[in-house]
């Protein structure tokens, strides 16, 4: 069920004690929650605007990265790591990292911006997977922020979001000791007890989902590209080893944020930076580890669901 932000909250950008209340009734519930009507569609919009033009140069890049095999049409793309372009209330929204407080506890580490486009003409699904694809806490520790910059639902490709997952499931049930994918037979029987969903999420709201909920791309049968925006905070205790790199232009924005942590897990680069070949690894440890050296690719037919 969302919670709908009243103009007023979102002017003033904060939440009232109901809204904060609603909301945390449904992220420990579901492991997920969606804030609608968090953020101006002007933000969103100049965004959207820029990652189209972005979007021909990062498809044709020999590191472009497509997520579970290029034939989904699922890309990642840096978001523009421009000054003017880094808007608080999409980066480090304060609605909703009000809430992430409440969950984590206070001043969250933002370390890692990412996107995720379904591109027109993709085949198929996801594997049903959690993004917490290593050993984790039986707590929240990791949650992602996610801002929509279109209308979303099943026929531009709304993810399938398996809620409740977050809780009572562990590294034993993936099906491989450095991925996410969940096992056939764990979520079948998942399934039984609670089928999975594909939300109506409009544009402007901002999910914040723990990392550990299971959850699978589908595809977009229109012929737009869907944007999603994803911002990953952590408490500060944890130590997070994920790092962002921003052009030096960028600190005094990243400064102005006093409700979040992102300086002390920031690189700031002087000169040129090419942001759309920054590739951020995801490490939910709290160890150095290099995912790509222990990467292996693997087929993921058999971790489909079918409803």
């Amino acid at each position: 069920m969302p919670v709908c932000i009243t103009n007023h909250e979102r002017t003033s950008r904060t939440p009232t004690s109901t809204t904060l209340q609603l909301g945390l009734t449904e992220f420990h519930k579901n492991g997920i929650v969606i804030l609608e009507n968090a953020v101006e569609h002007s933000f969103l919009n100049h965004i959207r605007e820029r990652m189209l033009q972005d979007l021909p140069r990062n498809l044709a890049s020999p590191h472009v990265h497509y997520n579970h095999g290029k034939a989904h049409r699922n890309v990642s793309q840096t978001p523009p790591l421009l000054a003017h372009y880094m808007h608080e209330n999409i980066w480090a929204n304060r609605i909703a990292v009000s809430l992430i407080e409440h969950i984590i506890g206070p001043r969250p580490q933002l370390s890692f911006a990412t996107s995720n486009i379904a591109l027109p003409g993709g085949q198929g699904r996801q594997a049903v997977h959690s993004d917490y694809y290593c050993e984790h806490l039986d707590f929240p520790v990791f949650i992602e922020m996610c801002i929509f910059l279109d209308d979303v639902d099943r026929s531009n490709g709304s993810t399938e979001i398996w809620p409740g997952t977050h809780h009572g499931y562990a590294k034993r049930d993936h099906t491989h000791t450095d991925m996410g994918w969940i096992k056939k037979d764990v979520f079948s029987r998942r399934a039984r007890i609670c089928s999975p969903v594909q939300p109506t999420i409009p544009k402007g709201s901002v999910c914040v989902r723990d990392l550990r909920m299971w959850h699978a791309g589908m595809p977009n049968l229109t012929a737009a590209p869907r944007i999603m925006l994803g911002f990953i905070f952590s408490p500060a205790w944890f130590a997070s080893r994920m790092r962002l790199r921003l052009p030096n232009e960028t600190m005094a924005v990243v400064e102005a944020w006093d409700h979040v942590d992102c300086l002390s897990v920031t690189e700031f680069v002087s000169g040129d930076m090419d942001y759309l070949e920054f590739r951020q690894e995801m490490n939910l440890t709290q160890e150095e580890c290099d995912w790509k050296e222990k990467y292996v690719p693997k087929t993921w037919e058999y971790c489909r669901w079918e409803e």
